[in-house]
C-alpha cells in the first residue's frame, strides 16, 4: 500500500504518508478490509485482512484500524495530499460491506462451462424432456375451459403468495412456473413468444423458460412457461466483478451463436418475419410508424430487407436509411438489463421473448442501444458480446438519427 519516494538526502520516514493506489489496494478498500479510526494523531498503521483460509481470521474478528487525521506531504512531488472526508464516510459503512461479500466468499464452486442454475424447483427435479411431455398430456386431456379455470386460480394464489412482479401482464406462480397474460389484440405477441422458445428449448447454451401451454378463452389469452432462476442483471450489475463480467460477456455470446444459427423453417416466402414467420411485433418498428388500427402493431412480413428498411425510412430524412446486404439471423429482440437474468454470479436466463423473430443480425445490438442509452456498463458488455459477430457502428450510426428524429 506504501510507496517509497526517496532522495539524496530522504529519509526512510518520508514515504510514509504516500499511497500508491493500485488495483489490489482499491479491491481491499471496496471490500471493506480496513477501517479507518480519526483522532488527532497523524500516525496510522496499515495492515490487510482477507476472509476465508485456515490460517485467516473470520469474518467476525475484527477489523484492523488505520488511524490518522490528516494526511502529511513529506516529498517534493507537488501532488496535492487525499482529502480524508471520503475515508470518514467508508469507515461507518465497512462492517456492513464485509457482510455484504460474505455469501460470494462461501459460494460453492462454480461449473467451468455452461450456465449456473439455482436449487431445483418443481421442474427441476426431473428431465427436460419429461417436462416437455408432461405440458404435451396436458395440454391434449384438459379441455380449454378447465385449464383457463385453473390457470386464472393459480394466478390469484400466485399473487397472494408472491406478490406482484415489476409487469402488470405477468405473475408468478407456484410449482416453479410463470403466467402471462394478454388481451386479444396481443394474442400473437404471447404466440410468437410461445413459438420462439419452443425453437429454443432443444438448445441447451440457451437458457430460456420451458413453454409449457398457450390457451385464450374469452378477452384473455394464457401463456404458461417455466421459471428461470434468478434475478434481473439490472439488480445486480454494477456489484458484479470484472471477472463476472468476462464469464457473462462468454455467456452471452455463447447464447447468441446459437440462438443466430437456428435455420429458418417458416415463412421462407418472407426474410423478415417474427418467429413464426408472420408478422412483426416490435416496438421499435412500431414507434416510426403511424398508428393504424386494422393494421396493429404487427407489422410485416418483410420479402426482403430493402423492404424492411424503407418501413424504418423516414421521408423527412431521405439520405438516412439502412443499407441491405445483411444475414438474416434468429434474434430474441428485447436484450435488456430487465430480461437477462443472473445467478450466483453467472447467467442463468434469458426471458421475454415476444419481440423475436428474424431480423438483419445487427438488430440485437441496435435494439439493446436503443432500449438502454445511459448504464455505461451493460453498453459496455453489449460491444463486447457483438465483436464476435461484427462491427455494426454503421447501422447504430443510421439508427440513432432516426431515433433522434421520430422520437
Amino acid at each position: 500500500m506504501q510507496r517509497r519516494i526517496l532522495s539524496d538526502d530522504a529519509s526512510l520516514h518520508d514515504y510514509r504518508n504516500h499511497w500508491l493506489v493500485r488495483k489490489s489496494a482499491a479491491k481491499a478498500l471496496w471490500q471493506g478490509y480496513f477501517q479507518f479510526e480519526l483522532d488527532e494523531s497523524p500516525e496510522y498503521g496499515v495492515a490487510v485482512l482477507e476472509i476465508g483460509g485456515l490460517a485467516r481470521p473470520s469474518i467476525l474478528d475484527e477489523i484492523p484500524a488505520l488511524r490518522f487525521s490528516r494526511f502529511i506531504n513529506h516529498s517534493d512531488s507537488a501532488i496535492a495530499t487525499p482529502d480524508i472526508t471520503l475515508l470518514r464516510v467508508l469507515s461507518q459503512f465497512v462492517t456492513a460491506v464485509r457482510w455484504s461479500l460474505v455469501s460470494r466468499e462461501i459460494e460453492v464452486e462454480r461449473p467451468q462451462q455452461g450456465v449456473h442454475t439455482s436449487p431445483p424447483s418443481l421442474f427441476g427435479l426431473i428431465s427436460k424432456q419429461a417436462v416437455v411431455a408432461l405440458a404435451k398430456v396436458w395440454r391434449c386431456l384438459a379441455p380449454v375451459t378447465v385449464r383457463v379455470q385453473i390457470y386464472r386460480c393459480l394466478r390469484n394464489v400466485g399473487s397472494r403468495l408472491y406478490g406482484p412482479s415489476s409487469s402488470l401482464a405477468v405473475q408468478k406462480l407456484p410449482f416453479g412456473m410463470y403466467l402471462k397474460t394478454a388481451r386479444p389484440k396481443k394474442h400473437e405477441a404471447l404466440a410468437n413468444e410461445y413459438g420462439a422458445l419452443r425453437l429454443v428449448q432443444q438448445h441447451p447454451h440457451i437458457p430460456a423458460p420451458l413453454p409449457l401451454d398457450l390457451v385464450s378463452a374469452g378477452s384473455t389469452s394464457y401463456l404458461i412457461t417455466s421459471r428461470v432462476p434468478g434475478s434481473n442483471l439490472g439488480f445486480c450489475i454494477d456489484t458484479l466483478s470484472e471477472d463476472e463480467v468476462i464469464v457473462l460477456i462468454g455467456d452471452l455470446k455463447r447464447c447468441l451463436s446459437e440462438l443466430r444459427a437456428i435455420p429458418k423453417d417458416v415463412g421462407r416466402e418472407y426474410a423478415i418475419t417474427n418467429a413464426l414467420g408472420k408478422a412483426c411485433y416490435d416496438y421499435r418498428i412500431a414507434a416510426c410508424m403511424d398508428y393504424d388500427e386494422e393494421r396493429g402493431d404487427f407489422i410485416g412480413p418483410f420479402v426482403n430487407e430493402d423492404e424492411f428498411n424503407k418501413t424504418l425510412q423516414t421521408p423527412a430524412l431521405p439520405g438516412v436509411v439502412h443499407r441491405s446486404g445483411h444475414k438474416i439471423v434468429l434474434t430474441h429482440g428485447d436484450l435488456n438489463m430487465r430480461n437477462v437474468l443472473m445467478y450466483n454470479g453467472r447467467l442463468s436466463g434469458i426471458v421475454d421473448w415476444e419481440n423475436s423473430g428474424w431480423y438483419p443480425e445487427y438488430w440485437d445490438y441496435t435494439k439493446a442501444r436503443y432500449v438502454t442509452k445511459l448504464h455505461m456498463r451493460w453498453l459496455k458488455i453489449v460491444d463486447e458480446v457483438f465483436k464476435e459477430f461484427g462491427n455494426f457502428e454503421g447501422e447504430l450510426a443510421t439508427e440513432r438519427q432516426l431515433w433522434e428524429y421520430c422520437f
